[in-house]
């Protein structure tokens, strides 16, 4: 489930998405701090990026999770809350798109016999 190697590219990206973070910790706390630790971590995401190797392993772990987890979560959403009231509304005003109904209700069949001799050519080019 977690993931086996964390590449340099990788490990920057974590590093900056660690910028990220303390930048937005800034934006909500206004305390100055957060900048000064931004600074650092960019410039130890440009100058030694394997240094986010360990927390990459989480980071990206933990992407994988909530990316298994939250796309169940959603899909889930959707169909009960769109594609079932919509099923519903459907069988509720007597909505019947297939018509399974007066497809029951007919004794004879729908498949039909072709009388007809299929060529050489017919079976080369069939479109």
């Amino acid at each position: 489930m977690f993931p086996r190697n964390i590449t340099k590219n990788q490990s920057k990206d974590t590093g900056m998405a660690m910028v990220l973070i303390s930048m937005l910790l800034f934006v909500g706390f206004h305390h100055i701090h957060f900048v000064y630790s931004a600074i650092g971590l960019l410039i130890i995401t440009m100058v030694w990026p394997v240094f986010f190797r360990p927390l990459g392993y989480l980071w990206f772990g933990m992407s994988i999770i909530l990316g298994t987890i939250v796309s169940k979560i959603i899909l889930t959403a959707i169909f009960y809350g769109l594609v079932t009231p919509l099923g519903v509304i459907k069988r509720m005003t007597g909505s019947e798109p297939l018509q399974l109904k007066k497809w029951k209700k007919q004794n004879s069949s729908y498949f039909h016999t072709r009388e007809i001799t299929f060529s050489k050519k017919d079976i080369e080019k069939p479109y």
